[in-house]
């Protein structure tokens, strides 16, 4: 374990001197296992120091000096993404035209962490009454109990992995005779940017537990629109999907969990 641990600390000392030290000369390595997919213009390294409003340092994860990007137009067209740190991971879309002029610039190191938005459950098909009929025959306090916000969305990690936020533990068996239900949970396990746009991969077994061939593996994709340290938004086919920041996919449902508890608790009662 100590023999690992050396080689891995060398490795961040070396990405942290190449980034401070700009007069240094020649290759310093490829600084990331990571490899972009084929067809992707993206380039992807750490912001260095000297980065400015109108320049980017650029360390590329495929080793050399650092190279200056002019991101004033980038700015003006709105595709700047992130508020850019020293040592943040980039990804830069130049422009095809001139390859020191950034099209685009996305900061992954923000992208990582848990994004959610809320979702509320609809009332199931009765064959017999409508939904007035039956949010009529309500109690407030029944409707308050059943009709409760939960967090969906996604928590983006390193290395591409990626997992879904928005299941929530059953204290009961009674989920099938609830009048409401809320939408499946898209269960995602990979990301990646691809040309500019955010790639959200599906899980890669069916419901029988089966391998999906990768090339059938499902996605989501999006262009971005907006991204700060709480807020992030992206449009998704014709729909902009817009997301909040939380502290963990646990944290995101604590009130629904807490409250599907309290419901199963009341059950329990009546029993």
């Amino acid at each position: 374990m100590k023999n690992f641990f050396f080689p891995l600390l060398s490795l961040s000392l070396l990405l942290l001197t190449a980034c401070y030290n700009q007069n240094t000369t020649g290759d310093h390595g490829a600084i990331d296992i990571e490899t972009s997919l084929k067809g992707d213009s993206t380039r992807y390294g750490l912001a260095c120091d000297g980065c400015s409003d109108s320049v980017i340092v650029f360390l590329p994860d495929e080793g050399g000096d650092p190279i200056k990007f002019d991101i004033v137009t980038a700015k003006r067209n709105n595709m700047v993404y992130g508020d850019i740190q020293i040592g943040d991971k980039l990804a830069i879309l130049p422009n095809p035209i001139d390859p020191y002029e950034a099209a685009m610039v996305i900061d992954l190191e923000q992208m990582k962490g848990t994004w959610t938005f809320q979702v509320l459950p609809k009332l199931k098909p009765n064959p017999t009454k409508t939904e007035d009929e039956i949010l009529a025959g309500m109690s407030d306090s029944l409707k308050k109990a059943l009709f409760i916000p939960r967090e969906y969305g996604f928590t983006l990690k390193s290395y591409n992995q990626a997992s879904p936020v928005g299941y929530i533990m059953k204290s009961n068996s009674l989920e099938d005779e609830s009048p409401v239900e809320y939408p499946k949970v898209t269960v995602y396990t990979s990301w990646h940017i691809f040309n500019g746009k955010l790639y959200i991969y599906k899980d890669t077994l069916d419901e029988q537990g089966h391998r999906i061939p990768q090339d059938s593996v499902g996605f989501d994709s999006g262009s971005m629109r907006y991204l700060s340290a709480d807020s992030m938004a992206a449009l998704f086919g014709k729909k902009v999907m817009q997301y909040h920041r939380k502290k963990s996919a646990l944290e995101a449902n604590k009130e629904a969990q807490e409250a599907e508890a309290k419901v199963a608790k009341q059950d329990t009662i009546k029993k």
